[in-house]
């Protein structure tokens, strides 16, 4: 072998030896994943609630999470302790694997919780790298202890239902990533509030527990002022541009009765205009809609009364658009963050009013909304099939 040779394989060998290892590495089969976080105050202290999938009861190869011996693949660790830190620890004395947050995205409060303050939550989730801030929040209108016993009926783990919610855009989902931004301007945002009641299943032989998204809960801070219940919170989804397959009924400009579309696009543009002292917002919507119900006996075939019913869709967007920003501006609450707007476009009038953003936005700052509607598909069906009475109502105000 030349000298050459055995200079180039001595350099090889010398390269691999200065090649770091994976000396700090937990074996997978020691690693216990966290699904789900969830947190709660009660009369002894802070609840932390950990879900996550036992890999021992799971069989490769099955779907929807079957399970050796008909036991659950899911479950729940919980401690109560005076910090969340101290609760943390408790729980991890207790497994015989790691406790791993790389797949968490999804975070649950209670209600108690979130109107005492989440300062000691976000504090966790900001100072430990090991949880995922792209991890949804939730609030629920009672403890978190209703979320335990939720049946998993149409998903593989409970954690799944929650992070479908953010994926198909149905409600005001917030990331931690979000909220740690809000602080830096405030920290007023909107999360989903779960409501919870029972309903039948078929080939059930009794009524489960079920939930749903339930309107918005209010941030001050880090504390929940208020909430947007039920309709009070659609003018959310169309300021945060989120409606994507949502429904919207409205009243037929004919005659009054339920027209429901199906919007299929989205887009919502905000500019703040300052003139002479006074700061107004500009909300601007635009979005496609389809027909999927009407008990009216409007021709949308007549293209003058199809434009009255875009008009009478735009009429419904802006209301629900300028109420849901006077119910937060009656809190003292800038929970849509339209700051990050007035700084972006003037930054100098907005370090002026920032020590007192929330009084100025309360009593000084207008909105005007203004929509685009422009229903794309209306159907085969030129006039409505029913003559029901009983159905065709008018729409609720």
């Amino acid at each position: 072998m030349s000298m050459r040779m055995t200079a180039r394989l001595a350099g090889i060998l010398l390269s691999l030896l200065l090649l770091p290892g994976c000396w700090s590495s937990v074996e997978l089969n020691d690693r216990a994943f966290v699904r789900m976080v969830m947190v709660d105050k009660t009369d002894d202290g802070y609840e932390l609630v950990l879900g996550m999938p036992l890999a021992n009861r799971l069989i490769p190869g099955e779907v929807g999470g079957a399970s050796q011996s008909g036991r659950e693949p899911f479950t729940y660790f919980s401690k109560i302790d005076s910090n969340l830190s101290d609760a943390f620890r408790k729980i991890q004395n207790d497994l015989s694997r790691k406790i791993t947050f790389g797949q968490t995205r999804v975070v649950i409060i209670g209600n108690r919780y979130a109107e005492e303050g989440i300062g000691s939550l976000l504090d966790l989730i900001a100072r430990e790298p090991r949880i995922h801030i792209n991890a949804n929040l939730f609030v629920t209108h009672g403890s978190v202890d209703q979320v335990i016993q939720l049946p998993v009926t149409m998903e593989r783990f409970p954690s799944d239902i929650f992070y479908a919610y953010g994926r198909r855009k149905i409600a005001t989902t917030i990331n931690f990533k979000d909220i740690l931004k809000a602080h830096y301007m405030g920290g007023d945002f909107l999360a989903t509030r779960l409501v919870f009641g029972k309903m039948g299943i078929l080939n059930e032989s009794k009524e489960e527990y079920w939930m749903g998204p339930d309107g918005a809960a209010v941030f001050k801070g880090d504390k929940m002022v208020g909430s947007l219940p039920g309709k009070k919170a659609a003018g959310a989804l169309w300021i945060q541009g989120k409606p994507e397959t949502r429904e919207i009924t409205v009243p037929s400009p004919t005659d009054g009765k339920v027209v429901s579309l199906l919007v299929e696009r989205n887009s919502t543009q905000i500019r703040p205009e300052l003139t002479g002292g006074t700061l107004t917002y500009n909300i601007h919507v635009k979005t496609d809609l389809d027909i999927v119900a009407s008990y009216s006996a409007i021709d949308l075939k007549n293209h003058d009364q199809l434009k009255k019913m875009e008009k009478s869709v735009e009429d419904k967007i802006r209301e629900d658009v300028e109420r849901s920003i006077q119910l937060t501006q009656q809190m003292g609450t800038d929970a849509f963050q339209l700051n990050r707007y007035l700084e972006w476009k003037y930054p100098k009038e907005w370090n002026r009013m920032s020590k007192e953003w929330n009084e100025i936005f309360s009593k000084k700052v207008n909105i005007r909304c203004t929509s685009d509607a422009t229903i794309r598909r209306i159907g085969v069906v030129k006039k409505t099939f029913t003559g029901d009475p009983q159905r065709e109502k008018e729409v609720s105000k």
